[in-house]
């Protein structure tokens, strides 16, 4: 994807030819902002940060300099120590922590990876970004921190910084799969589970180097159980409805439920806590009785106490792009959302609260109302793989929207945990631009002996191939996946022309249709990949189909007139207001409020990879701060570390090898 900013002819063109340096920097001194239009506000801006960009690496220069500087000489040591930092701290004011920190990023730039120093210093990379690359690259060994960076840099001012993160994790997993896997075995080897209290008196539960295909399951079913609560009626910010699901799932309140249950219980707890009182026995009685109308109640919601103007009150958990929508929006949003805290399953007993099911009942499926075609999708695990290497015939890494990267044995984990979700197979021309999206029948088998479970599962399994590939499969050189290659070799003959929607023979009754069908539905998401703000990644299946040109308005439901949009983008689009239109089918121009122009192009299904380099003997690992407590334990891992712990004898006492709880060996 590339973004192109428009912009005027004059003065903007004339700012955007000079070079940051004293020239641009006198014309900048003689525009002032408050008399600037929006247009040339754009180029005096982005001037501006040009200029900055060149301070900030001439600065780094300067700090790495005098970390190694000797009084009354121009020679330098030959490398920053333990005390070069005491020399900025003392000339600027910075903690040793920030001095230290800044000297490490001018010894990447000028010595380790100069060319990140040089795109800074020529202003078109600014300081987060060139952080982002120098901290990526630091497990690397040179030689691919540099591929990485000759791949990367170029596309790096158009990415925002998670995206920068998951692109430089694609390229340098595809350089080196082996060296990844080992470093992901060894950190699983560290896995632990902290908590920590903080200064504000709560308390941060971190679950760290665990599994990804087990944390993003887990933070799946979270989100999914929060949706369900939501719809039931909970008002609770969403973030903090997600905390309390979570905590639930732990602590053992909820032990033997299903989800089902678990949604309705903490629905029905929180509609009982927030349940006016009859008139007669309210918070406003005033008599002289000892009852609970004189006791911690009265500082609760809506009496003035710490419940009123909390997080429930226009912070940014409501109306944001994670509270469904503007159809959320009303009255009752002012209203102050708790849920008690969890009871111990001592007291829990029997659940007596109201409206709570009869567990007896069967279970029904907890996908919120209205999630078909043009909805999102809430608690959905979405994986997106090359065919090649959910065949094995490569170790290119997946990704998981809204994660990150993946890799390649935990894309295939995912793939086949999730057997009965929606798999699509996105066909790709040879520079993995977009052809046809198929809705897969056959799945290979799962590897534990489980059939396949029936009916709508909130998951997404995307397997991406070139038709000319994917028509060069031999499906007897793989017998698991044979009949998914046999299925796709015969629908082969009847596709029609590649990159064409399904709805190009559309009548108009279709296109007056308020939501798109669940083909042309599938289309746009994985044609759009994610919000198409250029500036933004959330991912489609979490993102709404909008209408470029209004429906309301005669816009047709088409694949040139829909879009995903997040909803704070959508918000915007119609609040701000944006101006929007669609040339072409996912090429879309959008004109702020201020008057700039942004054009996001079409996007690639996949980026081109390097292929594997690997070195002559195995690449050490890097430094993770750990002992190893293995006198013979080398850089490698044995993958079977598991099996062979727990199989031993458990000793009767341990010693703790550190000095806090929180930080102590995994074993």
């Amino acid at each position: 994807m590339s973004i192109d900013h428009g912009v005027r002819v004059g003065l903007v063109a004339e700012l955007d030819a000079l070079a940051p340096g004293a020239e641009l920097a006198a014309a900048l001194e003689c525009l002032s902002p408050a008399a600037l239009t929006g247009e040339d506000l754009a180029a005096y801006v982005r001037g501006r940060w040009r200029l900055q960009n060149r301070a900030t690496a001439e600065l780094l220069e300067g700090l790495h300099h005098l970390g190694r500087a000797q009084a009354g000489r121009t020679e330098r040591l030959g490398s920053c120590d333990e005390f070069s930092g005491d020399e900025v701290s003392a000339l600027l004011g910075w903690s040793r922590t920030m001095s230290s920190r800044k000297l490490d990023l001018a010894d990447d730039l000028l010595v380790r990876l100069p060319e990140v120093g040089d795109a800074l210093f020529g202003g078109w990379l600014d300081e987060p970004k060139a952080r982002t690359i120098c901290d990526q690259t630091r497990d690397l060994a040179d030689d691919h921190a540099h591929e990485v960076c000759r791949i990367v840099l170029p596309e790096a001012p158009e990415l925002p910084v998670g995206a920068l993160i998951e692109r430089i994790e694609q390229v340098a997993t595809a350089l080196d799969p082996q060296w990844a896997q080992r470093r992901r075995q060894r950190a699983e080897a560290r896995a632990r589970v902290i908590l920590s209290p903080t200064p504000s008196g709560t308390a941060n539960l971190s679950f760290c180097d665990a599994p990804a295909p087990d944390g993003i399951a887990s933070q799946a079913r979270i989100d999914a159980l929060a949706a369900a609560v939501r719809h039931l009626g909970v008002l609770t910010p969403i973030g903090v409805l997600r905390l309390r699901v979570g905590l639930r799932l732990l602590d053992g309140s909820t032990a033997g439920m299903d989800d089902r249950t678990i949604a309705f219980l903490l629905a029905a707890e929180y509609h009982a806590q927030n349940t006016p009182q009859d008139p007669d026995d309210g918070p406003h009685n005033t008599g002289d009785d000892d009852g609970p109308d004189s006791g911690p109640d009265d500082d609760g919601p809506g009496d003035g106490g710490p419940g009123d103007g909390g997080p429930g009150d226009g912070g940014p958990g409501d109306g944001g792009p994670d509270d469904g929508g503007p159809d959320e929006e009303g009255p009752d949003d002012d209203r102050v959302a708790t849920v008690p805290g969890p009871r111990s399953p001592s007291e829990q007993g029997v659940l007596d609260l109201p409206d709570l099911p009869d567990a007896t009942e069967p279970a029904v499926p907890l996908d919120p109302p209205d999630t078909g075609p043009g909805r999102i999708r809430e608690g959905c695990v979405e994986v997106r793989l090359r065919l090649t290497t959910a065949l094995g015939l490569d170790e290119h890494p997946g990704s998981v929207p809204g994660y990150g990267a993946v890799l390649a044995g935990d894309a295939r984990t995912l793939a086949l945990r999730h057997r009965s979700g929606e798999w699509r197979v996105v066909l790709t021309d040879d520079q993995g631009r977009l052809q046809h999206v198929l809705l897969a029948r056959r799945r290979p088998p799962d590897p534990r002996g489980l059939a396949r479970a029936r009916g709508r599962r909130a998951s997404i399994v995307e397997l991406q191939v070139p038709t000319t590939l994917l028509a060069a499969l031999d499906p007897d050189d793989h017998p698991d996946w044979a009949p998914l290659l046999r299925e796709l070799h015969q629908r082969l003959a009847d596709l029609g022309r590649p990159g064409a929607p399904p709805d190009r023979n559309a009548g108009p009754d279709d296109q007056a249709r308020r939501r798109p069908g669940a083909e042309l539905d599938r289309w746009i998401r994985v044609r759009d990949r994610h919000c198409v703000a250029p500036w933004c990644r959330r991912p489609a299946h979490k993102a709404d189909l909008d209408h470029t040109l209004a429906h309301a308005r005669g816009g047709p439901t088409s694949s040139w007139n829909l879009g995903a949009w997040c909803t704070h983008d959508h918000r915007a689009k119609h609040h701000a207001p944006w101006t929007v239109r669609q040339p072409r089918p996912g090429q879309f121009v959008i004109r702020t409020r201020a008057g700039i122009t942004h054009t996001s192009h079409l996007k690639r299904i996949t980026e081109p990879l390097p292929a594997p380099k690997p070195a002559a003997h195995p690449r050490p690992l890097p430094d993770d701060g750990w002992a190893d407590d293995r006198p013979d334990a080398g850089d490698d891992i044995d993958p079977d570390w598991y099996r062979k712990l727990t199989t031993k004898a458990r000793p009767t006492t341990t010693t703790p090898t550190r000095s806090t709880y929180n930080d102590e060996p995994p074993f």
